[in-house]
């Protein structure tokens, strides 16, 4: 029997919904409400998703379902310090969620995405009711420690080439393979993440490749040196 429209819609969101790991393990009725009370609000480049200062009664948790994001704050001069990158099938927006305090950081759309709010209060109900959903939160919230520590001592280091390298240690890290290619960032969101200008980031990267310490093809770098990295990690601390 053929079906409508409105139900092949439905089943169609459910089944992306079911690929998001926060809502994976929710059953198909639970799974069909959060679609139902979900409101899916398109970004451009460079559009504001959320505004670090704004007030908790605007805390709802998010959904990336597309696209790709950055959370970021700026100075008292205005410069952009970025702090990590969100992407397709993430969710954000949990610690005011949680303690009722205003938004942290400001999220910026990098590209064209689509972006799923839930209001606070499903969101909190959904939280409080489903087990695999507080874990998942959880599991967030210590990685933002984790990566709120990582960036504290990135910044340590005095000088610029030490920051970067420091950077590319840190992604090297996070890969089981520590000889495969990494993806990393834009020169200008190395730039913003190692508090420098994307100038330097050039400078720095060829001198990496003239010492042969690294090899760059496109938005991706092998690392051939790991132990020469570390060092001039070591000389700006």
């Amino acid at each position: 029997m053929a079906k409508s429209p409105n139900t092949i819609r439905v089943r169609t969101t459910l089944s992306e919904l079911r690929k998001i790991p926060l809502l994976r393990d929710l059953s198909d009725q639970r799974l069909h409400e959060v679609a139902s009370q979900m409101q899916v609000r398109a970004f451009s480049r460079n559009d504001i998703v959320i505004q670090r200062g704004n007030p908790s009664e605007s805390a709802e948790l998010c959904i990336l379902l597309q696209g790709r994001l950055k959370a970021v704050a700026y100075s008292p001069g205005g410069k952009e310090i970025g702090f990590s990158f969100i992407k397709a099938g993430d969710h954000f927006g949990e610690m005011a969620l949680i303690d009722g305090l205003p938004r942290s950081a400001s999220i910026i759309s990098i590209e064209k995405s689509l972006v799923g709010f839930l209001s606070t209060a499903v969101a909190r109900q959904l939280m409080f009711s489903e087990p695999s959903v507080s874990e998942m939160i959880m599991r967030k919230l210590t990685t933002i420690i984790r990566q709120s520590n990582d960036h504290i001592i990135l910044l340590g280091h005095q000088h610029a080439l030490s920051r970067i390298c420091a950077l590319l240690l840190q992604i090297q890290s996070k890969e089981t393979d520590r000889s495969a290619p990494i993806s990393i960032p834009t020169q200008q969101e190395i730039a913003s993440m190692t508090n420098t200008t994307r100038e330097t980031v050039s400078r720095v990267f060829s001198q990496l490749q003239e010492e042969g310490v690294i090899e760059k093809s496109g938005k991706q770098v092998i690392i051939h040196n790991t132990g020469l990295l570390e060092k001039h990690m070591l000389e700006g601390s």
